[in-house]
């Protein structure tokens, strides 16, 4: 089977792990010796070293622009911001073989899967402490599930190899998903057995709960493909539900606050179940700021924090909707980190500002997912007809997230958004990602990135069950997610068990549409939504019901075979594209 090149004896793409005294681990990447053999996997090194490569690449993904879009774009929930950036995925327009977008979910996960073969190969004999080469065998047979779930969800049928190659070939065939799927699965029950409960490293290592939440999404998937068993959502909500129900014992648990989840500094907190480790250390950091070497070798920078950011520092209108007043346009902000580098990659549709999140009495998480206040910044003193603002006092933007009277804005010094004025460039910001201690206004973050979190447990969950004609079942699950979204700390106890009382929905309501919908309210901007329509066929439909995109054609729900992939392979019958993208 023919991948790249990079498979041959001596460029596995391999990479040597250094713990700093930060506590999060470093992968610095460097090719080992011409003169070292696959039985390098059979080394304590070895082994440590790849498992931990594989977790590395997985920074490919998560945090660069273009994974970014593939995850986010083309949804019911973002529509694209500035004019800069790509309009390929948001308009179904040019997806093709060639753009590197897919190419790198293709190569990224095979050169892991390559990795992980290699260390299930030789790894078993590796002289170190049995039990904790028993880890690290469990480990890479999570990463290996992992990545051909990137695969099998982005292409459909892909080539399954479980042999380590270390010779190159130039043919290659693709596996029926049913086979991938099968493998995965395996994989992954094998993983939950041996995986420890916990781990004393950090939540950027695989554990049984990390284990158990991929289980029951890789079951979940299936049982809406064209590859289901019978019983898949009813396996999906039974392993979803030994997560939930031992929570404690892993260590985990729903925040009580869900401002809480995406707090900066809290990528580690009760309710993350597995992460993207970054170094958090500014010295270390993938980053072009600090010459990392990593950034020569492959976009491994976590940019989230600048995709949702909006043009704040545009001159506004300061007088806007004020009856007799002249227009007078400043700039009421400048550039700085707690407010970030306005990309705009992504903006919020109006499905979801004003149907996810119309409720927002009950509800706290609009205002805990978007800023809605920026606080007067410049050196410069700005004077409006209505006063002078204040450094680190007053506000200078609000967007309050709905229609306000002109009384009000006659009352405010800075500038009012309201939703009627909502630009490609000026709209509510997304926060989940927002990277305030980092060391200079354009660099990129040093947060890890959380993948899998317990309320996500809990609505894949609910899906099996609604899927599983069990709407009880799912509704409980679902009312757990949204009664933690009714607290507010500012609230009184009696306020929030109302609030919660109101936000439970009863059977009759836990239907998919609004399991959908609860998913963007809790999960937006979490880099899952395109996945998620996919899964439960509800892509085009949504499309047409509140993103109207005429670019989008049935077969875009996989992506094109990489073009490299097909001329590499030049033995055998020619490797077969995806329909539509020929």
């Amino acid at each position: 089977m023919k991948i790249h090149t990079f498979f041959k004896r001596g460029t596995w793409g391999l990479m040597l792990t250094a713990v700093l005294a930060t506590g999060c681990q470093e992968v610095l990447e460097q090719e080992f010796r011409s003169d070292l053999g696959p039985e390098f996997f059979a080394t304590a090194g070895g082994l440590e070293g790849g498992v931990t490569a594989s977790y590395s690449i997985a920074r490919f993904f998560w945090g660069s622009e273009g994974y970014t879009y593939t995850e986010n774009a083309g949804t019911d929930e973002s529509i694209l911001g500035a004019s800069d950036g790509n309009r390929t995925f948001f308009e179904y327009t040019n997806i093709l073989p060639s753009v590197g977008e897919v190419a790198s979910i293709w190569n990224n996960s095979y050169q892991a899967i390559n990795n992980l073969n290699g260390v299930l190969k030789f790894g078993p004999s590796a002289s170190i402490d049995p039990a904790r080469r028993t880890v690290l065998l469990a480990e890479a047979k999570f990463l290996r599930a992992f990545y051909y779930f990137q695969l099998v969800r982005n292409f459909g049928d892909v080539p399954l190899s479980l042999s380590f190659i270390d010779v190159p070939t130039t043919s290659a065939t693709r596996a029926p998903q049913a086979e991938v799927y099968a493998a995965m699965i395996k994989d992954l029950t094998e993983a939950v057995q041996e995986l420890p409960a916990t781990s004393n490293q950090s939540k950027g290592r695989a554990t049984k709960p990390a284990a158990l939440h991929l289980l029951a999404k890789v079951y979940l998937t299936r049982g809406w493909s064209a590859a289901a068993q019978p019983s898949d959502f009813a396996t999906a909500a039974a392993t979803a539900r030994q997560l939930i129900d031992n929570q404690a014992t892993y260590g985990l648990g729903l925040e009580q606050d869900f401002a809480n989840v995406f707090r900066e500094g809290n990528e580690y907190g009760r309710e993350s179940i597995f992460v993207v480790d970054r170094n958090t250390d500014p010295s270390y950091a993938e980053s072009q700021f600090n010459n990392s070497p990593q950034i020569a070798n492959g976009n491994k920078e976590n940019r989230l924090n600048f995709y949702w950011v909006s043009l704040y520092t545009n001159a506004l209108n300061v007088n806007f909707g004020i009856s007799g007043a002249p227009a007078n346009s400043i700039a009421v902000m400048d550039r700085d980190t707690r407010n970030g580098r306005p990309f705009r990659r992504f903006r919020p549709t109006n499905y979801t500002l004003n149907t996810a999140f119309a409720e927002r009495n009950n509800d706290s998480r609009y205002f805990k997912t978007f800023q809605s206040a920026w606080i007067f910044n410049r050196t410069t003193p700005v004077t409006t007809s209505r006063g002078s603002l204040v450094a680190g006092r007053d506000t200078a933007i609000w967007m309050p997230g709905v229609e306000v009277t002109e009384a009000q804005r006659r009352a405010f010094k800075g500038v009012i958004l309201a939703p009627s004025q909502y630009t490609a460039d000026l709209h509510p910001t997304m926060t989940k990602h927002a990277a305030v201690n980092r060391l200079t206004v354009n660099e990129s973050s040093y947060r890890p990135i959380i993948l899998f979190r317990l309320a996500d447990t809990y609505l894949l969950a609910a899906e099996a069950y609604i899927k599983d004609n069990k709407p009880q079942e799912a509704a409980a699950m679902i009312n757990a997610v949204r009664q933690r979204a009714a607290f507010k700390a500012t609230n009184t106890a009696a306020q929030n068990a109302a609030a919660a009382t109101a936000m439970t929905i009863s059977p009759a309501q836990a239907t998919l549409d609004f399991l959908l919908d609860e998913r963007t309210r809790e999960l937006y901007g979490e880099n899952t939504r395109w996945h998620d329509l996919v899964r439960t066929q509800s892509l085009k439909r949504r499309l047409e019901q509140y993103n109207p995109t005429p670019g989008f054609r049935d077969f875009h729900l996989l992506r094109p075979i990489p073009q490299s992939q097909i001329d590499l392979t030049t033995t055998g019958p020619k490797f077969p594209q995806n329909p539509g993208y020929n």
